[in-house]
């Protein structure tokens, strides 16, 4: 190649460098992006929840009444409690009545449960359990929140009583003493992650609470649900979760959205 050559292919590949970065757009972040009204109803056209509502922020709140035994609200979660699964599935005819609870979904000896939407990093729990079986050492019964590839980076609320680190279904570390499961004992449990910190909730108030950077690495968008392992055979007639849900994923779920977060980002 002549050194005229060489000037000539130098000055083509500063023409096409600079036409790239003329191409790149400016993006701007979603925090000041608002969903209009038709874009909120969208979003809640995804779920089939008892009660629904969400702010034109994103934040939304989905009320499960599992003891209307109404099926189609196991269609937001997998795996779906209408498959016949001795992990997760509806309770039959008389069985996980108890006092206070008509029905529901019942799990069992060792499981995963997850709602299919994706949350920012500011979503809060709260559930109501009922066990058939009186406890034993070890049990989980977890209420979750998971991120990163694969869902692997998982923190939970052991019943409240415990925040716990896990490792595919099993508890591998935390804050707290494990929960003393009794028979047909009520307990009101759930988690509050906000702010960067993860709180473990027992009657609606906050039992442990951490913000380590280990416990919550990599902290990122991710779902919700519930993981349990050992002696357990019980109940949720019922579940509130309420968050930011994550406007990514809503978009490519909704197209119309996702052009109008193109257009947004452009700006």
């Amino acid at each position: 190649m002549t050194r005229v050559q060489s000037m000539a292919m130098m000055m083509l590949l500063c023409v096409l460098t600079a036409d790239v970065v003329t191409a790149t757009p400016e993006i701007t972040s979603l925090s000041d992006f608002t969903l209009t009204e038709a874009e909120q109803e969208r979003v809640l056209d995804l779920f089939q929840a008892t009660r629904e509502k969400i702010s034109p922020d994103g934040t939304l709140e989905l009320t499960y009444d599992f003891e209307t035994e109404d099926r189609s609200l196991g269609d937001d979660w997998f795996p779906s409690p209408a498959v016949r699964s001795a992990e997760v599935r509806w309770s039959r005819n008389y069985e996980g009545i108890s006092e206070g609870v008509s029905g529901g979904v019942i799990i069992s000896d060792s499981g995963q449960w997850f709602h299919d939407a994706v949350w920012q990093p500011d979503v809060r729990v709260e559930a109501t359990y009922v066990s058939f079986l009186g406890g034993s050492r070890g049990d989980l019964v977890a209420a979750v929140f998971a991120w990163g590839k694969s869902l692997r980076q998982r923190v939970g609320s052991n019943l409240g009583t415990q925040l716990v680190r896990i490792s595919g279904t099993k508890a591998v570390g935390g804050m707290g003493k494990a929960p003393v499961i009794c028979y047909e004992e009520h307990t009101k449990f759930g988690f509050e992650l906000k702010n960067g910190s993860f709180s473990s909730l027992l009657n609606g108030y906050a039992k442990h609470q951490s913000d380590s950077k280990k416990l919550l690495k990599k902290l990122d968008s991710g779902q919700v649900g519930f993981i349990w392992r050992g002696t357990i055979n019980g109940i949720v007639p019922k579940l509130k979760i309420t968050g930011k849900i994550d406007i990514a994923w809503a978009a490519q779920q909704i197209p119309s959205l996702q052009k109008r977060i193109e257009a947004h980002q452009k700006k």
